[in-house]
């Protein structure tokens, strides 16, 4: 027996037929409906950016953080084209093409962080949050002991709400900061919904599903990654906004 496996030689048919495709998108569609309703009831800010007023630093630092996840997950989501060529051709082509699309959107946020008075040098000089650094490393375990899947569940994940969420945040944003001012976000957000991404994504998910197991864990992944985005926005929330108000508290004890 050839020893040698992992190529991607054997082409079998998807384990999901297009309508079987189609089904179990749908049902991931609504599960996620469900976690971004628990997101809103649970998470501190959930809904900042939809509202007339902005923190102006945890915008900022906001910013920061999402250029931040787009430079570090860009490198482990590149490593993650190799683990799937070795399942599908098909799915790594899609995979590919993504992430090319995707790769360089640092540099719109840079664009506005810069026109809200951040400069590439502050950038630099601030670490990335812990919850951040757990996200990366996530992926990484996921690479090395369960597979692609994961990665992929993210990036539909992250690609759905976007095109979901973002229209109604960006229109919010266009008068709260200025349009002139959000002018890579609203790029960045065209280029999610006219390209298509949650399908492009979804057409290499469906390559990579093998079995009735593989959707269990795909529905698993959802809600570990949702866990890991929560903590980031409870850690911004208490750096920015906690600890300015304790700041504040702290303050005007001094004048009692």
């Amino acid at each position: 027996m050839n020893r040698c496996q992992n190529t991607g030689l054997i082409r079998k048919k998807p384990f999901l037929n297009p309508i079987a495709s189609a089904n179990l998108r749908q049902e991931i569609d609504n599960l996620i409906d469900l976690q971004i309703d628990k997101w809103e009831q649970t998470v501190p800010f959930a809904t900042h950016f939809e509202g007339e007023l902005i923190n102006q630093r945890y915008y900022q630092r906001h910013l920061i953080e999402t250029v931040w996840r787009i430079r570090l997950l860009r490198v482990v989501e590149s490593k993650a084209i190799a683990e799937i060529a070795k399942q599908s051709p098909e799915a790594a082509q899609i995979w590919a093409n993504y992430e090319m699309e995707e790769m360089l959107h640092d540099e719109l946020f840079i664009q506005d962080l810069e026109k809200s008075g951040v400069s590439r040098e502050e950038l630099l000089n601030t670490e990335p949050y812990l919850s951040t650094k757990l996200l990366v490393g996530f992926f990484s375990y996921l690479l090395d002991h369960e597979g692609p899947l994961g990665v992929l569940a993210y990036s539909y994940l992250v690609e759905y709400v976007n095109v979901k969420m973002e229209p109604k945040k960006i229109d919010a944003m266009k008068k709260s900061i200025g349009v002139t001012q959000i002018g890579g976000q609203i790029a960045h957000s065209y280029t999610d919904t006219n390209d298509d991404h949650p399908g492009e994504v979804w057409n290499a998910i469906r390559y990579i599903i093998k079995n009735e197991q593989d959707i269990a864990n795909l529905k698993k992944y959802l809600q570990e990654q949702q866990k890991i985005l929560a903590m980031y926005f409870h850690e911004i929330y208490a750096d920015i906004v906690e600890s300015a108000q304790n700041k504040l508290v702290a303050a005007s004890g001094k004048y009692e």
